[in-house]
């Protein structure tokens, strides 16, 4: 536990977790109610006092004004980078104050100690577009008035490609079954174990490669209530699993998070028959959005619409050449390496790491070559990712 107290009258105090007493909890809970900005899953205590167990470096940052508490910041550390809360596997985070918060993130960043911070999916209060941090939108599914008024929003095109395949899919191997609850143990091995494979294939960094984030996603199965938790979609065609996805619940939202399909079925698109069989499953018990994470790609807009702002970008806490709070945005290559850090709390396993991203990268682009791949990989490791 550690306090750090601001100029203006505000303190700043980092504590595990499994420290919130009673009236942290209670005023968190409050200030996640009146801000719908911060109704991800993410933002459930439920999902962080089961990720403050796991993820190295975890704590949570009490902020106060005098007596009365404004606000908490998720975070972990890494030497003095400070990410969200179990990076990379926390896809929305940030500031959890109520929406007219005069707090400013990169004070309180300051006063946790840390040099710089980078985010990938920053919400809410605190933040602003105006400071450079680079914006995209959250893309969500509308499903509050029912699976047939969001059908009649989407493409009619669209949907009627899907039931084409639909019947083409149920000819050529059988009848189609779609179910929607909680996994199994067996099952969340079944979509870790799909999930590394496509991170193979596609020369992605491995992000279940350190232990702790499977560990993690084991430990939500365990910690389901009715309102909270994992819950697995799963789309068959006679026996065969063609396409799953893991993702997480809270209340009335549900976050898509890790997809698997059977690459045998690819002419049937079954990852898109499988969403909308999620968002139909989804809508009957009771979700009133489907958040499909920021970006534009064109399968999550055939899917949803843009809704909040989300910002990216690695904020500088101390003066340097870029300016008191410098913030930059995120590459594409700098997102990977923030996975990395993110799995790996140590310098050598980010130096491991980012060395066998680079590595597979050079496979991929062969061009590049092995050897000035290794020689970039511990470089960038060292600067990006170490203090």
């Amino acid at each position: 536990m550690e306090e750090r107290a601001l100029r203006d009258g505000v303190s700043v105090e980092a504590v595990k977790v499994s420290e919130l007493g009673t009236l942290e909890r209670a005023r968190w809970n409050a200030l996640r109610l009146a801000n719908p900005l911060l109704g991800s899953p993410y933002f459930d205590l439920r999902y962080l006092d089961v990720a403050g167990q796991i993820a190295p470096g975890a704590a949570i940052a009490v902020i106060r004004r005098g007596d009365q508490i404004e606000g908490f910041l998720p975070f972990q550390r890494r030497g003095l980078l400070i990410q969200p809360l179990a990076a990379p596997m926390s896809d929305s985070h940030g500031l959890v104050a109520s929406a007219d918060t005069s707090l400013d993130l990169a004070d309180i960043l300051r006063k946790l100690g840390a040099d710089r911070a980078r985010f990938g999916g920053l919400i809410g209060p605190g933040t602003n577009e105006g400071r450079g941090l680079s914006v995209r939108h959250a893309m969500a599914a509308d499903l509050s008035d029912g699976f047939a008024a969001y059908e009649a929003g989407r493409s009619a095109g669209f949907l009627k490609d899907k039931r084409r395949r639909l019947r083409a899919l149920e000819r050529d191997h059988g009848a189609v079954s779609f179910s929607f609850s909680a996994p199994t143990a067996a099952m969340l091995d079944r979509i870790i174990a799909g999930k590394r494979q496509q991170f193979r294939r596609t020369h992605q960094y491995d992000i279940f490669a350190c232990g702790w984030t499977g560990a993690l996603l084991h430990r939500l199965a365990g910690a389901g209530e009715a309102d909270f938790g994992l819950k697995l979609a799963v789309l068959r065609a006679g026996d065969a699993i063609v396409a799953a996805e893991l993702g997480l619940t809270s209340g009335d939202r549900h976050h898509l998070w890790f997809p698997i399909y059977d690459t045998a079925y690819a002419r049937y698109s079954p990852g898109s028959l499988m969403t909308l069989e999620t968002l139909r499953v989804a809508a009957e018990q009771g979700i009133a959005r489907v958040d499909f994470g920021p970006g534009g790609e064109a399968y999550k807009r055939d899917f949803a619409e843009p809704a909040e702002p989300v910002f990216e970008g690695m904020i500088h806490t101390r003066p340097r050449a870029v300016g008191r709070t410098g913030i930059s945005g995120l590459t594409r290559l700098s997102r990977r390496f923030d996975s990395i850090t993110g799995c790996e709390p140590g310098l050598v396993g980010q130096v491991r790491g980012a060395s066998s991203f680079v590595t597979a990268m050079s496979r991929r682009h062969p061009r590049v070559g092995a050897g000035v791949g290794l020689g970039v990989g511990i470089g960038l490791s060292l600067s990006l990712l170490a203090e």
